[in-house]
C-alpha cells in the first residue's frame, strides 16, 4: 500500500499544476488566495481535525480551505448537513471514500463542498475517485492528493483540477 501511495504521489506529481494552469477564475482565486496563502488563521477546526487523525499538512490544507470560504461548520454526516441551513458554504468531510454515493446530499447543494480524505491511498479508492469526478452535478472537481474537493456551481462548465499544494 505504501508503494502504491508513493506511485501516486509521483504520478500526481508529474500531472498536477499550479495556479498557472488555472483558467477557471473560481479555481484560481481559490488557489491563488486561499490554498497559498502564508499566514494562515486557524479557525474553530481544531475540534474536529483532532478528532479525525489528520496529519500537520492535511491539517493545514483543510484550515485554508476552511478560511478562504468562511466554512462554519465542518460536518461528517448528511443528517448533520441538513439541520444546519445558512447561506454561507458548508464542508461534509468523507474520511472513505468508499461508501461515498451522491444521491444522500441534499438538492440545493451550491454552497455545499464536499472534502473526500485519501482518494490516493489504493487503486480502489483512486477508481472511485475518479468515478465521482464524472457525476454530471459535480461541475468542479480539484484533486489536492490529500483531498478531492467537489463543488456544485450551476454558473460553471463541468471542469477537473489537479493542484499542487
Amino acid at each position: 500500500m505504501l508503494f502504491f501511495k508513493l506511485i501516486a504521489r509521483i504520478q500526481f506529481l508529474l500531472t498536477s499544476t499550479n495556479q498557472h494552469g488555472v483558467h477557471s477564475p473560481f479555481v484560481f482565486d481559490f488557489v491563488t488566495k486561499g490554498l497559498y496563502q502564508k499566514s494562515l488563521k486557524l479557525i474553530a477546526t481544531n475540534d474536529f481535525l483532532a478528532s479525525q487523525k489528520l496529519r500537520k499538512k492535511e491539517q493545514k490544507i483543510l484550515a485554508k480551505i476552511t478560511a478562504y470560504f468562511g466554512v462554519e461548520s465542518i460536518v461528517t454526516s448528511v443528517n448533520e448537513l441538513e439541520i444546519t441551513s445558512s447561506n454561507s458554504y458548508k464542508i461534509l468531510f468523507v474520511n472513505t471514500i468508499d461508501n461515498f454515493n451522491f444521491d444522500i446530499l441534499p438538492v440545493n447543494t451550491s454552497k455545499l463542498i464536499v472534502v473526500l480524505h485519501g482518494i490516493h491511498d489504493n487503486k480502489a479508492t483512486q477508481e472511485k475517485w475518479g468515478q465521482l469526478c464524472t457525476y454530471t452535478k459535480a461541475t468542479v472537481t480539484i484533486d489536492l492528493f490529500y483531498f478531492g474537493l467537489i463543488f456544485f456551481r450551476e454558473a460553471q462548465a463541468k471542469e477537473h483540477f489537479k493542484i499542487r499544494v
